[in-house]
């Protein structure tokens, strides 16, 4: 993952997530809890927003992939 991408998902978690809160700590403690909120909170956002999170998945592969491929020919390609 480049450094401009995890910047961006690290901007991302501090917007979602208060500074002061340890949420590494919440989930050790609840583990369960933790799941069937990630679950139930994945469920609506998959209905929500669906085709858009495919449609980002499938261009992050796709740069990725593209990244992956000039590395290994040492050269830009694609």
């Amino acid at each position: 993952m480049s450094a401009e991408r995890e910047n961006l998902a690290d901007e991302l978690v501090d917007q979602l997530v208060a500074t002061d809160l340890d949420w590494q700590d919440l989930v050790r403690a609840y583990p369960k809890t933790s799941l069937v909120l990630a679950l139930v909170g994945g469920f609506v956002l998959g209905r929500a927003r669906g085709t858009t999170i495919v449609a980002g998945l499938a261009t992050y592969t796709a740069d990725t992939l593209a990244d992956n491929i000039n590395e290994f020919l040492g050269e830009e390609v694609l």
